[in-house]
């Protein structure tokens, strides 16, 4: 019996500090790109601890679209929508994983609006990912001195 759990006990320890991601899944069987790639709605966006969601969605749309362009052969984003406003936002940019998998980096941003904190036309913020699931990613990242926060929840 103490043999049993001080195995269990082991075995715990061990998975736990295998978990990649603070807030992610213990295991996964999809690779973090597989898990990266869909369509989410941006649920959460935070300025140094305030709300600031209704800021984001003035000057952007809530929808973002991971994918692998084929044609391009790079990993890009895309964040395509109406605004608050009804006005047209259109933010593209190619990014890759560091640091074994735990950064997101933002590269070549591209688009037809301005955009607001790290988000926007030539930024190239590094995002530490916290979770990063099927169904949701959670990011961070410091920027002209300011800490935001991003949840995404899938559209699927």
């Amino acid at each position: 019996m103490k043999k049993t759990l001080l195995i269990l006990l082991i075995i715990t320890g061990i998975t736990e500090s295998c978990k990649k991601y603070e807030d992610g899944p213990l295991i996964s069987l999809r690779s973090p790109k597989d898990r990266l790639y869909g369509a989410y709605t941006l649920t959460k966006y935070t300025v140094n601890g305030e709300d600031s969601l209704s800021l984001f969605y003035d000057s952007l749309g809530l929808i973002f679209q991971f994918f692998y362009d084929d044609v391009g052969y790079y990993d890009v984003c895309y964040i395509v929508h109406n605004r608050k406003d009804g006005g047209w936002a259109k933010l593209y940019w190619h990014w890759s994983f560091e640091n074994n998998e735990m950064n997101l980096k933002i590269d070549n941003a591209t688009g037809t609006t301005v955009g607001t904190g790290p988000f926007g036309i030539n930024k190239k913020p590094v995002w530490e990912i916290l979770k990063l699931t099927n169904k949701q990613i959670r990011m961070k990242t410091t920027y002209n001195n300011k800490e935001y926060f991003i949840d995404l929840i899938s559209l699927k």
